[in-house]
C-alpha cells in the first residue's frame, strides 16, 4: 500500500509540475507534498522550504508567514472526507508582500474510498462563478480571510476584528494611543476584550518589546493587592535590566474602579513626585473598568485625582449585542484559533447555528462565545459546527430569553399592603397555634402584648382567629 500510494504522488508531481498554473498537492494528514513552479512563483516559497509543513485550516498568521501560506493552502476537511470543494484564499507572495486573492479549487485524490492526496488548482476568481457552492461555511472563512487583509493594509496589523463602524473608531483611538506614552483607560462589560485592547495598544507601540504586567484589581486577595503596589511605588524604574522583554514597559490596571481609595492616593502620590519621574518616562500606565470612570467618580469610587491620572485618553468598548455585525467574523476567528494543533479541522458552523449565535444576546460577550465555540467544537463529530453540538447552557439561556421576564403586575400602594400581609400571617400563626396566643407570638418573634395590640389594630378578635 506504501509503494502504491509513493508511486502515485511521483506521478501526481509530474502531472502537476507540467502545468504552468499554480498547483499544489497535500496528504491526508494536510502535509504539504508538492508546490509547482507556478505556486512558488505566486508564493516565493521554494518546495523544500515548504514541503511536510503541516496546514491548518486558520486564516491568522504573520502576513508572509509560512503559516500564512499554509493556511492558504489547507484544504477543508469536506475534502479530506473526500467531497470537492472550492474557496475564495489571499495568497501572500513572501518577498513583495503582495496579496492576490485567487480560487482554490480542491480535489480529493482517492485509492479503494480512501483520500490519500488532494489536489489544490489556483485559478482567477471567476465574475460570476461556475459553481453554486456559496455555502455559509465558506462564505465566511473567506469574509474572515479578507477582514484580516484590509485591515493589515490599513493598520498594519488585525488583532481587532471587526466590520462595526464604532468598533473600527476604537482602533483609530488604538492607532492613536500606541503612538503615545498617554495613560489610557478602557471602559466596557466582562469580557469585551478589555485586556486584549491593552496589549494590542502596548505591543504595538515604542515599548512594545518590553514586559506587559497586569494586576487584578477586583481578583486579588487584599494582602496580596497592597503588596503589588506597594512593589510598584518602591521599584527603581530608572534601574535597566539586560533583558528588554523582563523590563516593564506597562502596568495594567484591571477594575481598577475596585482599588481602595488609600491605594489611589498612594499611586497618585506617588507618580506626581520626585521618585514617580522615571516611572513616568519608561513606563505607560493602562486601566479598565465595567462602569464608566465618570460615574464611579460621581459615585465616590475613585477619587478626582485618580481619575484625571487615568483618563488622558478613555476608550469604550460595547457588548457584542451591540456588534451584532462582527459575530459571524469573530465567531469563525474562534473556531479557525481553536484548530491550531487539532488532527481534525472544523470549517464552520451550519446556518441553524447561526441563526441560535444571532438569536442569543451573548451577556458574557467576547469570553462566552469563545467557550461555547470550545464547548461546541469538543462534542462536535464532523466538519461542521450544528445545533446540536451547543452546550446546554446555551440552548437554555436562549429558551429564558424568549419567555423573557416574569410581569411583576401593578405597584400597589403600600399601607394596605403591609397590612394585609400582616392579618395572613398573624392569622396563619394562630391557626397554626390553634388559638394559643403565646404559642402564636412565639412563632411570629414578638412578644404576647405586641400580638395582642396588632391584632386589635387589624381589627382581629379571638372569635376571628
Amino acid at each position: 500500500m506504501a509503494k502504491r500510494a509513493s508511486r502515485k504522488k511521483i506521478r501526481f508531481e509530474a502531472a502537476i509540475n507540467a502545468v504552468d498554473s499554480p498547483m499544489f498537492l497535500v496528504d491526508s494528514q494536510r502535509r504539504v507534498v508538492f508546490l509547482n513552479e507556478g505556486c512558488q512563483t505566486l508564493t516565493g516559497w521554494t518546495l523544500p522550504e515548504v514541503v511536510g509543513a503541516v496546514c491548518e485550516f486558520a486564516s491568522s498568521g504573520e502576513a508572509a508567514s509560512i503559516e500564512a501560506l499554509t493556511g492558504a493552502l489547507c484544504p477543508p476537511q469536506e475534502t479530506i472526507d473526500s467531497e470537492p470543494r472550492e474557496l475564495v484564499r489571499q495568497f501572500v507572495h513572501r518577498e513583495s508582500g503582495q496579496i492576490t486573492p485567487r480560487m482554490v479549487h480542491f480535489y480529493p485524490l482517492d485509492t479503494d474510498g480512501q483520500v490519500d492526496f488532494v489536489i489544490g488548482i489556483v485559478t482567477e476568481i471567476p465574475t460570476k462563478p461556475a459553481s453554486t457552492d456559496t455555502s455559509i461555511v465558506t462564505r465566511v472563512h473567506a469574509e474572515l480571510a479578507a477582514l484580516r487583509h484590509e485591515l493589515r493594509q490599513r493598520y498594519g496589523e488585525d488583532s481587532i476584528l471587526t466590520n462595526s463602524v464604532s468598533m473600527k473608531r476604537v482602533i483609530d483611538q488604538v492607532e492613536a494611543a500606541r503612538q503615545s506614552r498617554a495613560t489610557v483607560h478602557i471602559c466596557g462589560e466582562k469580557g469585551t476584550g478589555k485586556e486584549h485592547i491593552a496589549r494590542t495598544i502596548h505591543y504595538t507601540s515604542d515599548l512594545g518589546q518590553q514586559a506587559f504586567v497586569p494586576i487584578q484589581c477586583q481578583l486579588m486577595p487584599p494582602r496580596e493587592l497592597h503588596e503589588a503596589i506597594r512593589r510598584l511605588v518602591e521599584a527603581d524604574w530608572g534601574e535597566q535590566l539586560p533583558i528588554a522583554a523582563l523590563q516593564p514597559g506597562c502596568v495594567f490596571l484591571d477594575d481598577v474602579d475596585t482599588l481602595p481609595r488609600d491605594v489611589q492616593q498612594r499611586l497618585v502620590d506617588f507618580v506626581a513626585s520626585p521618585r514617580g519621574a522615571d516611572f513616568r518616562s519608561n513606563v505607560r500606565l493602562l486601566s479598565s473598568s465595567r462602569i464608566g470612570l465618570e460615574d464611579a467618580r460621581t459615585n465616590e469610587q475613585i477619587s478626582d485625582d485618580f481619575y484625571y491620572l487615568l483618563t488622558s485618553v478613555q476608550i469604550e468598548l460595547l457588548p457584542l449585542r451591540h456588534r451584532m455585525d462582527d459575530l459571524q467574523v469573530l465567531a469563525q476567528h474562534f473556531l479557525e484559533q481553536r484548530n491550531h494543533d487539532q488532527s481534525k479541522q472544523v470549517t464552520g458552523f451550519s446556518a441553524e447555528v447561526w441563526s441560535q449565535f444571532e438569536e442569543y444576546n451573548w451577556p458574557g460577550n467576547l469570553d462566552e462565545l469563545d467557550e461555547v465555540i470550545y464547548e461546541a467544537l469538543c462534542d462536535s463529530d464532523g466538519p461542521v459546527i450544528r445545533a446540536d453540538h451547543l452546550p446546554f447552557r446555551l440552548r437554555t439561556g436562549l429558551d429564558a430569553q424568549r419567555l423573557g421576564p416574569i410581569s411583576d403586575g401593578p405597584i400597589e400602594a403600600l399601607e394596605p399592603l403591609l397590612k394585609r400581609v400582616e392579618r395572613q400571617q398573624i392569622e396563619r400563626a394562630l391557626e397554626q397555634a390553634k388559638g394559643n396566643k403565646t404559642m402564636a407570638a412565639r412563632l411570629l418573634k414578638i412578644t404576647r402584648p405586641s400580638l395582642y395590640g396588632r391584632m386589635e389594630t387589624l381589627g382581629l378578635s379571638d372569635s376571628d382567629a
